[in-house]
């Protein structure tokens, strides 16, 4: 009798033990998902194209996350920063292959919205076919005042999560495309902020006779 009301007593302790662990963990990745996003928000906020400033009237982004080019990054991280882009680089190497669904959690200045596997490919036939047509306007209006397309890669942290690195590559058909990985900081307010460390820019283009794709890489700092 006496060993039965000792572990009624135990129970509701070792159940308040035992569903503690899975709060603890989901406020950890509700944390992460914030930084994540507040990271996406600042690489979506002026970006880059391969045909020079963005012009798009809104974004279309792929919503399915997706490796980058090159899958080794190519970050060179200062010498007193190398311990914690090691650690940025772990986290990619493990997490590089799986990816991430968006959530409609950017904070930047323009509408967007996200398009399946199936809308991208649509897409890029609708504007393979304008481009074919010397310049004819795409006929979707899903599409329409809208030049590239936007892929993001996952964002990479240190163990503290105080670094942070990720990807982002636009396409705006045929061999017209830019990629470049980002690299940011967060500041001792919790805010994040891009480092200007030595990265580079992969841009797709052609050989001489017009129809061979390579990529460029050339030396750049993060902006």
């Amino acid at each position: 009798m006496e060993r039965a009301i000792r572990l009624s007593t135990l129970l509701p302790v070792l159940c308040t033990l035992v569903y503690g662990i899975p709060q603890a963990t989901d406020s950890s990745k509700s944390e992460q998902d914030k930084d994540t996003y507040a990271i996406y928000s600042l690489v979506l906020a002026h970006p880059k194209t391969s045909h020079g400033p963005d012009d798009n009237e809104r974004y279309l982004i792929a919503e399915t996350t997706a490796s980058a080019f090159p899958q080794e990054p190519c970050v060179q991280p200062p010498k007193e920063r190398e311990a914690d882009f090691r650690e940025v680089m772990a986290d990619y190497q493990q997490r590089k292959s799986i990816p991430r669904k968006l959530k409609p959690a950017f904070s930047i200045g323009k509408p967007y919205s996200f398009l399946d596997a199936s809308a991208v490919s649509k897409f890029m036939q609708e504007k393979e076919r304008a481009l074919l047509s010397h310049g004819e306007a795409i006929s979707n209006t899903q599409f329409q005042g809208v030049s590239d397309i936007f892929t993001l890669s996952d964002v990479y942290f240190n163990q503290r999560r105080t670094l942070a690195m990720t990807a982002i590559w636009s396409w705006c058909g045929g061999l017209c495309g830019r990629q470049q990985w980002r690299v940011f900081e967060r500041l001792d307010m919790g805010e994040w902020e891009e480092r200007r460390w030595v990265t580079c820019v992969t841009v797709s283009s052609t050989f001489w006779n017009g129809r061979l794709p390579y990529l460029r890489c050339q030396p750049a700092t993060s902006s």
